[in-house]
Parts: structure tokens; C-alpha cells; sequence
């Protein structure tokens, strides 16, 4: 197996072992003195521990080592990850075209009628019996106070209820109330890139703050995870299976993973997801993926994407489709590795509140920027060149006498300063700007001219260099963006400075549209929502759609629940050859399928050691309370019901379909006339059930 993408980048100084079964500590010091190996953490769902590797070694050299140790299992590296990209009267409800799609055109794009996930259908027969289904979205956190979001967010009651500075619910991780920041390992998981805030509502946005959109789950939380930094990065194996570790027991069903980027192949998530459907009740659902380089989707079953490739049943892989019903182009697929699609392309949602604090064009001159030096043989300060389209930039080096063009000088060092600008009010704020630049660089003589982009606190004399800026630009200019977040809350100075040697020189700099931003607390009249596209929208959902069925039937298993997504889609042609099921995720149809489900105890073979009953098919013991119980029995001979014993029904196969049971051995019905007073534990999910008799199955006690 191979992967059409470039091996990810991953943690140098870090990589994953898991140890035989067989392999004894003395075998394990060895190997771990062997390569300069440290054990960082453990996990969950994985047998494979983290280390940190000896300063002398990094991972490219010792992963591939340890894999031809004996006692080694597998070996891999720490890999880091990318991203990509109950009311109806919501007022921006008819943009949600997903939700319920009219053919009409929503951010000037046109649909097609009825291309849609069935949502409105579904949500006015939803009878939802459990108030609060937890969704774990691990992505880039969560803006906690969008309107569309507050209140929705998973705590943790020990922690809320607990002593500041404890870890109350003992899940090692101190005051963890909503939530963990796996980069910053704290406990606020605030979003400061939007993917995850975006995400999130497509979920569990309110239905009835009559704001603007309405989530597919009404009853759904989100028990945000952060793994990916304001820019996308950071996300690597070890704080992907943290995450899901905790995920896991915090109690969560059903976890958003949405990844637009794929990585390459980690043993560690594999061998997590067979233990995830192993031994807990948990779904997974992926985004399928953003295509190759070229930005067209890929055939995953000749080219794997992960996590979306990963094998198993606790995961399920989401393509992306359009307003028509038809695979969105970007949209990975694959017979065999993607399971089903949902809408993913022009997908409204919402957005950060983006703050801009400053912006300045110089439309107007300097202004109050200063200059420093000179780096023209006029010994000229930097100054305002209008370009042939009447646009201002700020140049070192401008124009000479006759009109053309000045280089800068030789060994020069000028500067232009900002104001004081001030950063508060704003999480991670953003440096911008547009910069044309033609700086001489000969790499065989080392030499170069340079850009430095500096920054000083409010009153004091020290610049900090955050940036450097070195050769030739695209013409018209390049766009820049540098972190200013250390800088967050303070007032700061920029300077730009340039530094030239004495070896060539060349044009110089023009610089124009300087801008910081950031994100900040909502206000009234601010934007709060986008139109998006990617598999990262499609996998929510689904995630969504899932968190539906559970608030409807609580009681369903995660293998059920998968079932039943399967086999509700909306067949379409175009996609019956593209993903295993051959369609687009259905609320209606699912909901229909959820409510008609029976489970647990409602039909096939199950042997009675009561009041205990196995169960081989879930391969699990069940406990059925008997106490108030009436069984009854057929007489073939009189053609009538009569009372039995409950305990002549031990060790027995019986055949089910309740309140109906047979003894294929002496060709016997039984009868238990008051099924709906009887309650029963089911092994599989550890939780009591009750018989309905409108639904004729068993619900599980809230």
C-alpha cells in the first residue's frame, strides 16, 4: 500500500514505540538506552508510548532503526497535521441550502430542488428523548462566545462543581470545566483560526436564538479539543490520540475528526481506531479530503488518504457534494474507503469575530510614520512612489532626477517606523502587508540584502526581529502575514528596516496596505458568519445527523447507528461507483430507520440462564428483571394461554420476537404478557432498558 501524498513533516526529536507482547522490561530498558529514548506519555486506545530522542539522533534515523529490533512491534514518527478548509424560523435558514434545498441561488451559486440532507422533514418528527448528545469536534477549538454557540458546550461537572487548580474528575488534567487546549496544554480551547468554530455550528448551532442559522443537532454540545494552532498547524499523532483518549472518557459517542489534509500511514491511530471499535462504543467520522496539488479529488482506493483510509468500522469517511447533487470537484472518493457523502460546498456557517485595529494604505502620505536613514545616493528618507494606477506605496529608494528608477546604496541601513499601535482587545493578532521587493542575493557568496520586519514594546529601546524578508517578489507585489500574539493586549512600535551589503544592489522595497487584525469578543454589528467549502463540512454532517438519531434513540449501538446511515442515504447515480454507499447522508430516512429499529432483546437466538441472557450475537451478558413478570404458555391441545414458570425457561435457547418467544428444541411459545414493566440491562452499552410497546422495542431508561 502507498499513498499518493510526501511523507508529513513530523516532531524531529519524538517518535512512537510499541513493544511485543512478549518483550520483557529488561528488552524495553534496552532498547530505550539503545536509542537515547525517554518516555514522554502513554495513551488510551494505544499500546504505543511517546518518546523523546537523544539530542544526537532525531526520528529519520531511529524509527527506521527500531523497526528491525525484535521486541519492537512497530515504530513510527509523531507526525504533524494541516487543516484545509429545532426551529424554523431562523432568519438565515433559507442560505442553508443543505438543510433544505428550494433550487434557488444562495451565494450566487444555483441548486438543484431537493438536493439536501432532508433536515426539515426530519426535525418536525424528531422526538427527542435525551436533552444532551456530546459531540468531541478535535480541531482548532471553539469561539465560545459566538451567539450561535453560547451555552452549547460540554463541561465537565466535577471540574464546574470542583476546587480551582485540581483536577476534580481525575481525567489528569487540571480544571479541564469545557474542553482542553492540547497546543497550549490549558484549559481554554479558544478558537483563533475559525475551522473549528465553523465545524461546530454546522452541528450544534441554536435552532431558536431567531439570530441566524439553525445546527442539524438541536440537542447537541460540543466538547471542543484543540489540537491545531491559529494558522492550521501543530496538530501531530500525540495530541490527536490525547484527544481522543479523552474524548473517550469523558463519555463521548461520537467524535468530528476534519482533517482536509491528509498525512502519511501512523500505526498508532491504526491500531487506536481496532480498539476504539474493539472495546468502546465510539464513531469516528473524517472528512474524506481536498484532492491532490492540483486541487481535483483522488481515488482513495488507489491512493490513501488518512485518517479517512484508516481501516475499521469506528471510523466513517465523508465525501464532499455540491448544490446539485453532485460530488463536489475538490472532493476525494473511493469505492471502498469512502463510506457516504454530504453537502461540503458552499456551506454557510459561523465565522470568528475578526477584528481589524489598524490599516493604513499612506493614500493620504506618511501620516504619522516616520523614517530613519537613507538608502538612496540622493540620501533621500523613504517616501510615498504613485505607481501608473494612481496607488501610493512607500519606497526606499523612488525616483531620480530624470524620472527613472533609484537603486538603493551599498552598505545602507534605513528604516521606516509606525506609530504606537495598540494590540488590546484582540487574540492573536496579525501583522499584513503587501510588499513588492527586488533584493540582491548571490547564495555562492553568501550574500544578501534583507527586510526586517521589527517590533519594540511601548517605551522600550530594544527591537525584536520577527520576520525577514530577502530576493524578488511577484510582481504587483507579495502578501505578508507574521504572528504578532506575543504582543497580545500590549502598544507596539513596527520598523521596517532594510540592510544592504556591499556586494550588488537592486531596487528595493515598496510597501503599502499595512494592516494588523485579530480575533476579538463579539459586538453587535460585527459579521459572524461565511460561506465555506471543503470534506471538512461535509464530515459535521454527518456528525450531526448521528447526534440526531442518539437524541432520538439513545439506546442505539454505534455499529447500529452506522448501519442505519448507510443504508438511509439518497441514492445517486453519479456516486453509486464513487463511495461504498452510493449516496448522500438522508436525516428523514435515517430517523425513519432509527425509530423502526429493534435491538438488544427484540429478536434472534439467545441462551437463558435466568434472569441472565446471552447473547451471542453482541457477544454479551444481559440481566432481565423478572420480578414482576407474567409468563404464559400455548397448549396446542387446548388452543389456549396458561400461566408458566419463569424458572422452567433456564438454559434454554430461546428464539425472540417479542413479547413472543420460542423453544425450537420442544417446538413450545411462550408469552410475557407484561413486557412493559419489566426492565432489562444490556451488556453491550452498560445501561438499564424498558420495552415500548408503540415502538415494539426496547428504549433505553433516561
Amino acid at each position: 500500500m502507498w499513498s499518493a501524498f510526501h511523507v508529513a513533516a513530523y516532531e524531529e526529536k519524538q517518535c512512537f514505540v510499541r513493544f511485543t507482547n512478549q518483550s520483557s522490561q529488561t528488552d524495553k530498558i534496552r532498547i530505550e538506552k539503545k536509542f537515547g529514548l525517554v518516555e514522554i506519555r502513554s495513551f488510551l486506545l494505544t499500546k504505543a508510548k511517546l518518546y523523546s530522542i537523544d539530542e544526537d539522533w532525531n526520528a529519520s534515523y531511529v524509527v527506521p532503526a527500531l523497526r528491525k529490533e525484535e521486541v519492537v512491534e512497530f515504530a513510527d514518527y509523531n507526525r504533524k497535521h494541516s487543516l484545509l478548509s429545532q426551529s424554523l424560523d431562523e432568519p438565515l435558514l433559507s442560505q442553508q441550502w443543505y438543510l433544505k434545498n428550494h433550487g434557488l441561488m444562495v451565494n450566487y451559486q444555483s441548486g438543484t430542488n431537493g438536493a439536501d440532507i432532508a433536515w426539515e422533514s426530519a426535525i418536525q418528527s424528531l422526538d427527542a428523548r435525551k436533552k444532551r448528545i456530546v459531540v468531541s469536534v478535535i480541531d482548532t477549538g471553539i469561539s465560545a462566545d459566538h451567539p450561535e454557540l453560547i451555552d452549547k458546550l460540554a463541561y465537565m461537572p466535577a471540574e464546574v462543581e470542583g476546587s480551582v487548580g485540581i483536577d476534580d474528575d481525575g481525567m489528569g488534567y487540571v480544571d479541564d470545566k469545557y474542553g482542553w487546549d492540547f497546543i497550549e496544554n490549558d484549559n481554554d480551547p479558544a478558537d483563533l483560526n475559525g475551522h473549528g468554530t465553523q465545524v461546530a455550528g454546522i452541528i450544534a448551532a441554536h435552532s431558536e436564538n431567531k439570530m441566524g442559522i439553525s445546527g442539524i443537532a438541536p440537542n447537541a454540545v460540543i466538547l471542543p479539543m484543540r489540537v491545531f494552532n491559529e494558522y492550521g498547524g501543530g496538530a501531530t499523532d500525540d495530541r490527536i490520540l490525547s484527544a481522543l483518549g479523552y474524548s473517550i472518557r469523558g463519555g463521548v459517542r461520537i467524535i468530528n475528526l476534519s482533517l482536509g489534509k491528509g498525512s502519511a500511514f501512523s500505526y498508532p491511530l491504526q491500531e487506536s481506531l481496532y480498539v476504539l471499535e474493539k472495546d468502546y462504543d465510539v464513531l469516528m467520522v473524517c472528512a474524506a479530503g481536498n484532492g491532490g496539488v492540483d486541487g481535483r479529488g483522488i481515488n482513495l482506493d488507489n491512493f490513501p488518504f488518512y485518517p479517512a483510509s484508516y481501516e475499521g468500522n469506528s471510523i466513517m469517511s465523508v465525501a464532499s457534494t455540491d448544490q446539485n447533487n453532485e460530488l463536489s470537484p475538490f472532493s476525494n472518493f473511493g469505492k471502498i474507503s469512502v463510506d457516504l457523502a454530504a453537502p461540503g460546498s458552499n456551506v454557510l456557517v459561523p465565522d470568528l469575530s475578526r477584528k481589524r485595529a489598524y490599516f493604513e494604505n499612506f493614500e493620504e502620505g506618511l501620516g504619522k510614520w516616520k523614517t530613519e536613514g537613507s538608502s538612496n545616493q540622493n540620501g533621500t528618507p523613504w517616501e510615498i512612489f504613485v505607481d501608473d494606477k494612481n496607488n501610493n506605496w512607500v519606497t526606499d529608494s523612488g525616483l531620480d532626477s530624470t524620472g527613472g528608477f533609484l537603486d538603493y546604496q551599498f552598505n545602507s541601513d534605513s528604516s521606516l517606523l509606525s506609530p504606537l499601535l495598540d494590540l488590546s482587545g484582540l487574540k492573536s493578532p496579525t501583522l499584513s502587508f503587501k510588499i513588492y521587493h527586488d533584493l540582491a542575493q548571490v547564495f555562492f557568496f553568501r550574500s544578501y540584502d534583507i527586510l526586517k520586519i521589527e517590533v519594540a514594546e511601548e517605551g522600550d529601546t530594544r527591537w525584536e526581529t520577527i520576520g525577514r524578508i530577502y530576493g524578488r517578489s511577484m510582481w504587483g507585489g507579495s502578501l505578508y502575514q507574521f504572528d504578532l500574539s506575543k504582543y497580545e493586549g500590549k502598544r507596539i512600535n513596527l520598523r521596517f528596516r532594510l540592510i544592504t551589503d556591499n556586494f550588488q544592489n537592486a531596487d528595493g522595497i515598496y510597501l503599502d496596505d499595512v494592516e494588523i487584525s485579530g480575533v476579538s469578543s463579539f459586538e453587535e454589528d460585527m459579521e459572524k458568519y461565511t460561506f465555506v467549502s471543503g470534506t471538512s463540512f461535509a464530515a459535521p454532517m454527518v456528525s450531526g445527523v448521528a447526534a440526531l438519531l442518539l437524541s432520538h434513540r439513545p439506546e442505539l449501538l454505534i455499529s447500529e447507528l452506522r448501519e442505519i446511515l448507510l443504508e438511509s442515504v439518497t441514492p445517486v447515480k453519479g456516486l453509486q461507483n464513487k463511495i461504498l454507499s452510493g449516496g448522500i447522508v438522508n436525516a428523514k430516512n435515517a430517523l425513519e430507520l432509527a425509530t423502526a429499529k429493534r435491538i438488544f432483546l427484540d429478536y434472534g437466538w439467545h441462551f437463558h440462564d435466568l434472569p441472565w441472557i446471552y447473547s451471542p450475537v453482541e457477544d454479551n451478558w444481559n440481566f432481565i428483571s423478572l420480578r414482576d413478570a407474567n409468563l404464559l404458555t400455548f397448549s396446542e391441545q387446548t388452543k389456549s394461554w396458561s400461566e408458566y414458570k419463569i424458572s422452567n425457561l433456564k438454559e434454554k435457547w430461546l428464539f425472540h420476537n417479542l413479547p413472543f418467544l420460542y423453544d425450537p428444541k420442544s417446538g413450545e411459545w411462550y408469552y410475557l404478557k407484561n413486557l412493559e414493566s419489566i426492565d432489562a440491562w444490556r451488556g453491550k452499552n452498560k445501561k438499564w432498558h424498558f420495552f415500548d410497546s408503540i415502538l415494539e422495542s426496547w428504549r433505553m431508561s433516561m
